[in-house]
């Protein structure tokens, strides 16, 4: 069941919860028959679920539904599912274990129950734990989840979880040229981009804003919470630029990946700017994946566009119509360089312009 109470306008995980963590891959674990040239079984990966019904050593005097409320560093789901063909004598490659618990690994900054923080649909887990580390990469707790998210970008996932795999910590993931290309098409919110550990942007990377900050503020109030050009309507979360998605670029705002971005971004925004004085939110979504695909053409513009409207639209309570602000210097600020491609795939935006309806049309 859905129990309709949130942290940062997520769904607070808890033992009444209906959520699962669901189809965590890989979870390697030896699998029989026993014999040469596998003495130790086959190493087949599972794919694994962990369930919110299994909540262990979770709040005390807190409760949601009369029930227990998940904690960082606390609580875990007390066992997984998914891996039990796995029997031979090592079970996990990792944990030497199957059926392990479920624990997670981010969660609410700013919102705790007896002094921790809590626990939300979206946040990531390990399954299949002995102890830390799990048998499994990260992957995302989903209670009352946007199923067009997981629809629309399961074929990034699974390039990113192909690429990855194998690859336990950060560095090994940024080392890896596949690794880290892959990595680009999931977005992250600009403070996760700036941790130097876990998800942050490689060395190099800067977290830059699919939909630019400048957008949702007033002319040279960016991070000022009260002046503010998009207002969030009632029971939806104000904008943040820390919080909202961007993407791992490389090099700062005028020079390599993170040029090309503004590039293409500012010289579409500049055009709706000349046109109408500003542009809506679908304007400038479109402009950010149009972006993200010129510079990243391995990424699903399905995807990139689930992921910007399951921050804007599902917490700040943006629609396809609102306003947002344009920079009218836009055309005039420092970029990077675009290629042949890149430019052709910009001009055409700009010469498909004339037919788009107000809204800014569609993908």
């Amino acid at each position: 069941m859905a129990n309709e109470v949130y942290a940062n306008n997520m769904e607070i995980s808890c033992k009444a919860a209906s959520g699962k963590s669901i189809a965590a891959f890989p979870d390697v674990c030896f699998t029989p028959p026993q014999a040469p040239p596998t003495p130790l079984g086959v190493p087949i990966p599972y794919p694994n679920t962990g369930l919110s019904k299994d909540t262990t050593k979770g709040t005390r005097t807190i409760r949601i539904t009369r029930k227990e409320v998940m904690l960082k560093n606390k609580s875990y789901y007390k066992t997984s599912y998914g891996d039990e063909p796995g029997r031979a004598p090592k079970k996990g490659i990792v944990t030497s274990k199957i059926k392990g618990k479920v624990y997670f690994t981010s969660w609410s900054m700013n919102v705790k129950f007896e002094s921790k923080n809590v626990v939300r649909h979206l946040d990531l887990t390990t399954h299949n734990h002995a102890s830390f580390p799990g048998n499994t990469p990260p992957w995302i707790y989903s209670d009352k989840q946007t199923m067009a998210l997981h629809k629309d970008c399961e074929e990034d996932v699974q390039k990113e979880k192909t690429a990855c795999a194998g690859k336990k910590t950060k560095a090994e993931k940024c080392a890896d040229d596949g690794c880290k290309k892959a990595r680009k098409c999931l977005l992250v919110s600009y403070n996760q981009g700036k941790r130097k550990s876990g998800i942050g942007c490689c060395p190099g990377e800067q977290p830059h804003h699919l939909i630019e900050a400048h957008c949702f503020y007033e002319v040279g109030k960016r991070g000022e919470g009260d002046s503010m050009f998009f207002n969030a309507p009632a029971g939806k979360q104000p904008y943040k630029d820390t919080e909202s998605p961007c993407v791992c670029a490389e090099g700062p705002r005028h020079a390599g990946e993170h040029g090309q971005y503004h590039a293409f971004q500012q010289a579409l925004e500049a055009k709706h700017h000349e046109k109408s004085g500003g542009w809506t939110y679908a304007d400038a979504r479109n402009a950010g994946v149009k972006a993200n695909k010129a510079v990243n053409e391995q990424c699903n513009d399905k995807c990139t566009a689930a992921q910007l409207d399951s921050y804007h639209k599902e917490r700040c309570g943006v629609t396809d119509s609102t306003p947002l602000r344009t920079d009218p210097q836009a055309g005039t600020r420092s970029v990077g360089t675009l290629d042949a491609k890149q430019t052709a795939a910009l001009q055409a935006e700009i010469g498909a312009m004339s037919g788009m309806s107000a809204a800014g049309g569609s993908l």
